[in-house]
C-alpha cells in the first residue's frame, strides 16, 4: 500500500475547531454532562489527532525518524528530552482526550474542556518551537 503524502503542513488548529464543533453540534447537553458518547468520543480522538499532527511536524523539522507508525512512547521520548512540562501536558492530554474521552467516552463536560485547554497548550508550544502560527480560525 502506497502511503499518503503530505505537500502542505497540516493545520492543527483545525482538528481542534473540529473536535469543539462536534461537541457543541452534536454532543448534546444536559446540565453538566453530554448526552452522546459517540460524539465525545469522535472529539477525543479527533482533538489528540490535533496534538500528535503538532508534534509529528517538530519531530520532522528537529530530524527525529521513526519507520513506520510513531507509539506514544516515542512522543514520550522526544518530549522527555526537550520539556518536562510539556511532557506532562502530553501525558495528560493523552490520557483525557485519548484514552477517557475518545475510549470511554466520559460525558462529563468539565473533562472534555480540560483536555482541549491542555491540547492548545501543546499546539502553541509547538508553534513557539517551529517560530511559526498556524491559523486559528481555519476550518
Amino acid at each position: 500500500m502506497k502511503k499518503n503524502t503530505i505537500t502542505k503542513s497540516e493545520n492543527s488548529w483545525v482538528y481542534l475547531n473540529n473536535a469543539r464543533q462536534l461537541l457543541k453540534d452534536k454532543a448534546g447537553k444536559s446540565d453538566e454532562f453530554y448526552t452522546r458518547p459517540k460524539y465525545v468520543r469522535m472529539a477525543g480522538h479527533t482533538a489528540y489527532m490535533g496534538v500528535l499532527v503538532a508534534l509529528n511536524e517538530l519531530m520532522q523539522k528537529e530530524g527525529f525518524q521513526k519507520r513506520g507508525r510513531k507509539k506514544v512512547e516515542d512522543y514520550i521520548d522526544f518530549l522527555a528530552k526537550r520539556n518536562r512540562k510539556i511532557l506532562n501536558y502530553f501525558n495528560e492530554a493523552y490520557e483525557i482526550l485519548h484514552l477517557v474521552m475518545g475510549y470511554d467516552g466520559s460525558l462529563y463536560i468539565k473533562i472534555s474542556k480540560l483536555g482541549l485547554e491542555i491540547a492548545e497548550k501543546i499546539i502553541e508550544w509547538v508553534e513557539t518551537q517551529l517560530g511559526k502560527k498556524w491559523d486559528k480560525n481555519e476550518k
